[in-house]
């Protein structure tokens, strides 16, 4: 697995390394060549002051050397060297070339007046570099006669340059390879630092309790971009502890449904074994387990259903329907089932209202409201159905009376599974899993319910396809 932090520390030491390097390499070029120019600019300064020590006089070639001072002409460790030619012939040369007068420094041709400075080997085997010049000496005896130009060959050792040379290269090679270390040590401290956050955080997250609710990430002095994730970290626990709460809740209300048709059943089963010589008991008993596993039954269904809409097995099937057909269509099974159904209807249905929607789904939402509308409205109350184009959508209108004092957290839990406001009150058909399913259903077929509850206790379920 990658780690950021050993990442970043290889990217930034790798790209800062290589721009000190190409620094350090531009320096260490620049030192050499500067160096290796003073050194030529020394033998030429040398080579034209010794041109200006020759002369002719008397119609012969002079050289006003001082041999005591000048003893780099005359000593065997570190010597120089010159020789004085025209055209083939050698006329002078230094005590460092007695055993070797014409020794061969490269001389080439060149131009009156002009200079060479060129690699050469020395007498004494080592490299050098030697300085090639042709003039006229100065005249001494003021004759107009043009003399002869001669060449002048001055050489000296670079072995001391080339030990300079090699010395600055492995201090730049040192220092390059000290400044690498150096740069990986400070960028691997910088990225620490900079993801000590990340490190607290993520020790926070092993260390987290998600059921108490007053343990959440806290970071002092974050990086705005820390405390997004740590916002957002935050938020999500809120989230999964409503999630867990909820589900606790869920279990709970789950065990409490199935087990109060569970008791009855066994409270009529052991009257049932007691008075079984009864035949009243035994017809009674018989009606009560249908009551009872039909409960169960519906409540295990629903389930089933209300879990089934949250997997990848649920399937919509989008077709053309005319909505306010199945509005009536519904209303006329109901009214097989519920008693006194269309005198405790109001309906207001625009004709030939279409929209293209799951036909299962829509029955599923539409009947659950209807249903609910009326079963939970005092009976001698009205329930109205309204079906309109509103602003272009369709929109239907479920209101009624409620039973209950319903409230504004009410209705927020009212879609919540298992969710009863009045929990004494038991029925084959209605267990609090109707709007949990209606919900789930809708956000799959993306059709929006709200609801709106007014002063007078008259709840409205409002449906936009």
């Amino acid at each position: 697995m990658k780690s950021i932090r050993q990442s970043l520390v290889r990217q930034l030491t790798t790209l800062i390394t290589f721009i000190l390097f190409i620094v350090l390499l531009f320096l260490d070029i620049s030192v050499d060549t500067y160096v290796d120019k003073q050194f030529d600019d020394s033998l030429e300064q040398k080579g034209k002051s010794l041109a200006n020590l020759i002369s002719y006089k008397d119609n012969s070639l002079q050289l006003s050397m001082l041999t005591d001072v000048m003893t780099e002409f005359s000593r065997t460790e570190n010597g120089e060297y010159f020789q004085i030619w025209s055209n083939r012939d050698l006329l002078k040369y230094s005590s460092t070339l007695s055993q070797t007068p014409e020794f061969n420094f490269n001389r080439t041709e060149l131009l009156l007046g002009e200079q060479v400075i060129a690699q050469s080997n020395l007498p004494d085997g080592e490299s050098g570099r030697v300085f090639l010049f042709k003039f006229i000496p100065v005249n001494d005896d003021n004759h107009t006669e043009v003399q002869a130009p001669i060449y002048l060959v001055f050489a000296r050792s670079n072995a001391t340059l080339e030990r300079i040379l090699i010395l600055i290269d492995i201090v730049f090679l040192l220092t390059a390879i000290g400044t690498a270390f150096f740069v990986r040590y400070l960028v691997n401290k910088i990225v620490s630092k900079g993801l000590k956050p990340i490190t607290l955080l993520n020790k926070q997250i092993r260390e987290i309790d998600i059921n108490n609710e007053l343990d959440q990430f806290r970071i002092d002095y974050p990086p705005s971009e820390i405390k997004t994730i740590i916002d957002e970290l935050n938020q999500f626990l809120i989230e999964n502890r409503a999630l867990l709460k909820n589900e606790k809740r869920l279990t709970s209300d789950i065990a409490h449904e199935l087990k109060t048709p569970i008791t009855e059943l066994m409270s009529v089963s052991e009257i049932a074994i007691k008075y079984a010589e009864n035949e009243e008991v035994i017809e009674n008993y018989k009606d009560d387990v249908l009551s009872i596993s039909t409960r169960m039954k519906n409540i295990v269904e629903s389930l089933l259903l209300l879990n089934k809409v949250d997997t990848e097995q649920f399937h919509l099937t989008m077709i053309d329907i005319d909505l306010s057909d199945k509005v009536l269509c519904i209303l006329e099974r109901l009214a097989i089932t519920t008693p006194n159904l269309e005198q405790r209807i109001n309906t207001n249905i625009s004709d030939n209202i279409l929209i293209t929607n799951d036909v299962f789904s829509l029955e599923a939402i539409l009947t659950n409201l209807i249903h609910n509308a009326v079963y939970y409205s005092p009976e001698e109350s009205k329930v109205s159905i309204e079906l309109d184009i509103i602003n272009k959508q369709p929109e239907l209108k479920i209101s009624n009376i409620t039973l209950q004092n319903i409230t504004i957290a009410d209705i927020d839990n009212m879609f919540e599974p298992l969710w009863q406001k009045d929990q004494a009150r038991t029925s084959e058909t209605h267990f609090g899993l109707g709007l949990a399913i209606v919900r789930k259903l809708a956000e799959r077929a993306n059709i929006k319910i709200s609801v709106k509850l007014d002063k007078d206790n008259v709840i409205t379920f409002s449906v936009l396809f």
